[in-house]
Formats: C-alpha cells, sequence, structure tokens
C-alpha cells in the first residue's frame, strides 16, 4: 500500500498542507510531538483502498496525509488506543467501519461508514467539523463530541449530552439497543467488538462463523471463547483453548466439568481451582492445586484452609505468605517460609503471629547446613554466624559455604 503514497518532509507538510495547525489541540503540542526529522505519506487528489487501510506505527512517518477524498472498501483500523500514525483527510471519508483509538485524526468532510464508527480510549484526539453517517456509533473514553452526526441505529457518548444509552461498567455489557443491531449476539461488551472490528469483519452485516472461523478468534485470543456458540464448545474443543491460557476455563459449559476433568487440570495449573463448581472441590484437590500454583486467596475456599495445605503452598511459593491469615501463621509455618529460601518479611509475620523471630531462626539453622546460606542471607549477625558454626564448623560443607558468601562474612568478623 506504500508504493501509492510519496514521502514528504516534516517542512514540505508545514508549507504544503499547515499540518501543524491541523493537527493536535495547538501548534504548540504539535511541536511537542513530531520529531524535526520526520516525515509523512502523502497521497495527492482522491484515494481509493480495495482493502482494510491499517493506521499501524511507522517508525518511519508520522502520518499520512489525504490530499482529497478517502475511500476504503474495508475497515480503517487504529486499533492500539495509545499511539498511533495522524490521519489528515483534505476531503470526505467513506469505509466500512472506522475503529480509531491512538492516531490523532483530522478529516475536513464528512465521515461515512457502512457498519460502525468506533472511537477508543483517551489518548486519541479528533478534528471534524462534518457529518458523522453510520448504523453505529461509539465513543468509549474518548475526548470527542461531533457536531453534526446521522446515526441510524446505536449512538454511544457519554460525554455527549446527547447521549442515550447505557454501559453496565460492573458487568461489563452494553445495552440491549446495541444488541439487536450485532450479527453476533453473544458480543456483549465495547472490547470484544473493537477485537472484531479491528480484525476487519463485519459485525452488522450476517456472516457464516464456523469453526474455522472460530478455531483462529481463539488461538488469537482465548477470551473469545465466551463466543462461540454452545453447541461448538465441545471439551475437546475447550480444551485446546485451555492450553493456550487457564482461563479461558471461565467460558468452559458448565456440563463439562467432571471429577476426572477436574483432577487433570488442576493437575497441571493449580488456579484453575477458581473457575471449578463448588460441588467437585474436595480438600485433596486443594492440596494439588496448592502444589501446582494456585493462589491461597483467590483460588482455594476457606472452609479447606488447614496446617498441611499451607505448608504445601508455601513450601512452592513462599511469596504467598503475605495472603495467609495471621490465624493462620504458626511456627512451624514460619520455620518453612525461612527454609524456602526467602524469609525476607518474616519480622513482620512473626510480629503478626505473636512468634519469636529469633526461635524461629534457630530451629532454621538446627534443621540443617543446607538451610544455613538461608540465614546468612537474610538474617546474618554476628551471634547467627558464632551459633551456625558452633553446630556445622566441623563438617566439610561448612567451608563451602563460608567461602559463598565471605564477602558478607567480612563485614562482621
Amino acid at each position: 500500500m506504500k508504493t501509492i503514497f510519496e514521502m514528504i518532509t516534516l517542512k514540505d507538510a508545514i508549507a504544503l498542507y499547515s499540518i501543524d495547525e491541523h493537527m493536535y489541540e495547538s501548534r504548540e503540542m504539535f511541536e511537542d510531538q513530531v520529531e524535526t526529522d520526520t516525515q509523512f505519506y502523502l497521497h495527492k487528489g482522491d484515494l481509493v483502498l480495495d482493502d482494510h487501510f491499517m493506521m499501524e506505527y511507522d517508525q518511519e512517518i508520522h502520518g499520512y496525509i489525504i490530499d482529497g477524498n478517502l475511500r476504503v472498501n474495508g475497515n480503517i483500523i487504529n486499533e492500539e488506543g495509545d499511539y498511533g500514525p495522524c490521519l489528515y483527510v483534505k476531503g470526505n471519508v467513506e469505509c466500512r467501519s472506522l475503529l480509531i483509538g491512538g492516531s490523532p485524526t483530522h478529516i475536513e468532510s464528512n465521515v461515512t461508514a457502512e457498519e460502525v464508527i468506533m472511537l477508543h480510549y483517551n489518548h486519541g484526539w479528533m478534528k471534524c467539523p462534518g457529518v458523522f453517517t453510520a448504523p453505529v456509533m461509539i465513543v468509549e473514553d474518548y475526548h470527542f463530541i461531533p457536531a453534526h452526526k446521522n446515526i441510524s441505529g446505536y449512538y454511544y457518548n457519554a460525554e455527549d449530552p446527547a447521549n442515550t444509552e447505557e454501559y453496565d461498567f460492573d458487568n461489563d455489557t452494553f445495552s440491549s439497543g446495541l444488541e439487536a443491531l450485532l450479527d453476533n449476539k453473544l458480543t456483549t461488551t465495547f472490547e470484544e467488538l473493537r477485537y472484531d472490528l479491528a480484525a476487519g469483519e463485519y459485525v452488522l452485516q450476517p456472516s457464516q462463523r464456523d469453526i474455522h472461523y472460530w478455531t483462529q478468534k481463539v488461538n488469537h485470543n482465548y477470551r473469545d471463547l465466551k463466543r462461540v456458540p454452545p453447541e461448538m464448545r465441545t471439551l475437546e474443543f475447550c480444551m485446546q483453548v485451555a492450553e493456550k491460557s487457564i482461563f479461558a476455563l471461565e467460558h468452559f459449559p458448565p456440563a463439562l466439568f467432571t471429577p476426572e476433568l477436574a483432577d487433570q487440570i488442576v493437575s497441571k495449573n493449580g488456579m484453575a481451582l477458581r473457575f471449578i463448581p463448588e460441588s467437585l472441590i474436595t480438600r485433596e484437590l486443594c492440596y494439588k492445586a496448592a502444589a501446582t500454583g494456585a493462589i491461597i486467596d483467590q483460588d482455594i475456599p476457606e472452609r479447606f484452609y488447614d496446617a498441611t495445605l499451607f505448608q504445601v503452598l508455601i513450601r512452592r511459593d513462599d511469596w504467598q505468605m503475605a495472603r495467609i491469615p495471621p490465624t493462620y501463621i504458626t511456627e512451624d509455618l514460619l520455620v518453612l517460609y525461612v527454609q524456602s529460601g526467602n524469609g525476607g518479611w518474616l519480622e513482620k509475620y512473626c510480629k503478626l503471629a505473636g512468634v519469636s523471630k529469633e526461635h524461629v531462626l534457630q530451629r532454621v539453622i538446627d534443621s540443617g547446613i543446607e538451610y544455613v546460606g538461608n540465614i546468612f542471607s537474610w538474617f546474618l549477625t554476628e551471634e547467627r554466624y558464632a551459633y551456625c558454626k558452633s553446630k556445622y564448623g566441623h563438617t566439610k560443607e561448612w567451608a563451602e559455604i563460608t567461602e559463598k558468601y565471605r564477602k558478607k562474612l567480612e563485614r562482621i568478623q
């Protein structure tokens, strides 16, 4: 596509098109955002594109200048909300759908979309004095109110006093007005709609979505399993998606879960436990989850908390000590915490549990020379060194440990 453009310097873009006056809120902001050695793509006259116009960031250029009308038979796509090349069109814009995020956009005349106009995320900037015409227009967390619009089906813009639609942010769903217009009734969020527009799809016009289509969708984004028709969400299909992300389990049909499946998935990843029906969760399954990465306060029901469970948990992930309720912290658990290799917050947890820090450290030292390195790493004092030496100074391993920590030991000797 770049072959249909010529490159011009920033100096020429300013001299020929006053680009410094037409992009961004002010000339000062333009100068702050645009490097002096940057270039622009220019197309003189009307431009017709048969495919999608991908507004992707390109280090070679700062943006596009269309000296005429722009017609795109596919979508104009700037999915990135934080940034993108600028777009300056001196005439009209026509397209299937317009998706603009972080790309600064100035269109001198009208914008007409066959399906959807969607502006998303507050890093973007747009100026257009013309008429916006489309069945659907969504301005999501984007600072722009069109001066003129002809939106026949659904218009959402929380900043516009003319807005009549609602968005349920708690449940992340839009109103039934948009649902009625969309071809895929399982699309319920602006984010899902944005994914489809960014993929260049029709979203209002009826389209065939077979298993091949959905396989491609979930391969790109596991969250799209939520929108796969229930009859296609077989165990085999869903497990393939779960291999990509354990969080796909959230969208498994409940009927797929069995004790055998629960055991299988928890054996691979303990975080799977949070998606398993309560009726299938057992103490044994919780122990298994603790050993394979479960997060205590997110995955394991409190009714299964016990000393053995916490030992399994801390032995694998000592950082989870911060998530264990203080009433469950015991001296034995704190000894294991230090033995596991960290122990940096030992004093804090000892105070919470009313346990002697010195007694914990003495028990760690007494438990074996293999834990002396943990003492030297986190809790080295002259007194503790002397106690370690009295216990293990006669052993072959002592020489190896003291050599490893020689520089630290020199500070206390």
